[in-house]
Formats: C-alpha cells, sequence, structure tokens
C-alpha cells in the first residue's frame, strides 16, 4: 500500500501544479483556456479561477481576501500530496494514522467541492474530478495499512 499512496501521492502533486499553472495563466491571459476546458459547461479554468478555487471559497470570508491563509486550492493540494508521499515512506504507526485522519479530512473536502461543482458552479471540471478520485485512492490506501 505503500508504494500506491506514494505514486498517488505524486499524481496529486501534478494535478495541484497543473490547476496552478491554469489559475496563474488566466490571471496573465484572461482569455487563456486550459487543456481540460471541453466547453462551456466543462471548464476546469472556469472552475478553478472561481471563488471557490482559492481557499475553497471560505478562508477569504473568514481571513481577509489577501490573508496568506487564503491560499490557492492547488497550493493547498501541493501540501497535502507531499505530506501524504512523507507520511508513506515513514512507515510508522503514527504517521500512519496521520496520513489515514489527513485523507479523511481531503475527502470531506472533496465532497463539498463537488457539492459546489454540480450545484452551484454547475460545471464538470476534468481535473477537479481526478483530484476526487485521487483522493478517494488514498483514503483507502490509507485505510489499508491501518487496518
Amino acid at each position: 500500500m505503500i508504494v500506491s499512496q506514494v505514486l498517488l501521492g505524486i499524481t496529486g502533486v501534478i494535478a495541484s501544479l497543473y490547476s496552478f499553472y491554469v489559475k496563474k495563466q488566466h490571471e496573465k491571459n484572461p482569455k487563456y483556456k486550459a487543456l481540460c476546458d471541453l466547453g462551456p459547461n466543462a471548464s476546469c479554468t472556469r472552475v478553478l479561477t472561481s471563488k471557490y478555487g482559492t481557499g475553497f471559497g471560505i478562508t477569504g470570508i473568514l481571513f481577509g481576501k489577501n490573508s496568506k491563509m487564503n491560499a490557492s486550492n492547488g497550493v493547498l493540494g501541493m501540501i497535502y500530496y507531499i505530506l501524504q508521499i512523507i507520511f508513506g515512506l515513514i512507515t510508522t504507526s503514527l504517521f500512519s494514522k496521520l496520513a489515514l485522519f489527513s485523507s479523511i479530512l481531503a475527502c470531506l473536502g472533496s465532497l463539498y467541492l463537488a457539492f459546489i461543482l454540480a450545484f452551484i458552479l454547475k460545471d464538470l471540471c476534468l481535473l477537479c474530478i481526478a483530484t476526487y478520485i485521487i483522493n478517494a485512492g488514498l483514503l483507502w490506501s490509507n485505510y489499508q495499512t491501518v487496518y
């Protein structure tokens, strides 16, 4: 399970890097279209640059738009996935339990963002869905490691 945790973590880092890249490219050029933009209701760019693409749409309200706590979801994802890789490489009971706990939180965040995606933004974001699948895979892998 350690191998799958590390591979999923690496895949998550790549997805998060691309998410961050899309957001930065859109800031430079508002007409930028990501590779995963398939149409008007299937736009990763539109979703990632929405208010929910930064701090889950919550931290700006809590800490202010200019706060360092109000980071891009891509940056938060990179931190999470790097921690998952580290937790996977350090095979102690404590780190396995931390990995499981953090993956439960990530899946709850994914459910929240999936709800936003489907019912508020009414959009399809392939990159977002990929991260939800990665998070579910990490949860399963971490569960298998602990139990």
